[in-house]
């Protein structure tokens, strides 16, 4: 027997509501990772150029990739 079928249209309204609450949380926090960025990060873009979600990500991520070879350079240097 196979389950039925639930359409947008079936979905409680609260869905709806908290699913905005969800994109705002992480647009957010996307905003706060933007500010943790470094100048250099930044500089690289377009002025007249959005930065995109994935793009804030990807700088993010190689951002905190340099830091842990930093860091582990540090520690088999010492």
């Amino acid at each position: 027997m196979t389950p039925p079928i639930i359409s947008k249209e079936h979905l409680p309204l609260n869905h709806k509501k908290a699913n905005s609450g969800e994109d705002e949380g992480l647009n957010s926090s996307i905003e706060q990772l933007k500010c943790l960025l470094a100048p250099e990060f930044l500089k690289q873009q377009q002025p007249d150029s959005k930065l995109e979600k994935a793009d804030i990500l990807e700088m993010m991520t190689l951002n905190f990739q340099l830091t842990c070879c930093q860091s582990r350079l540090l520690q088999v240097c010492a």
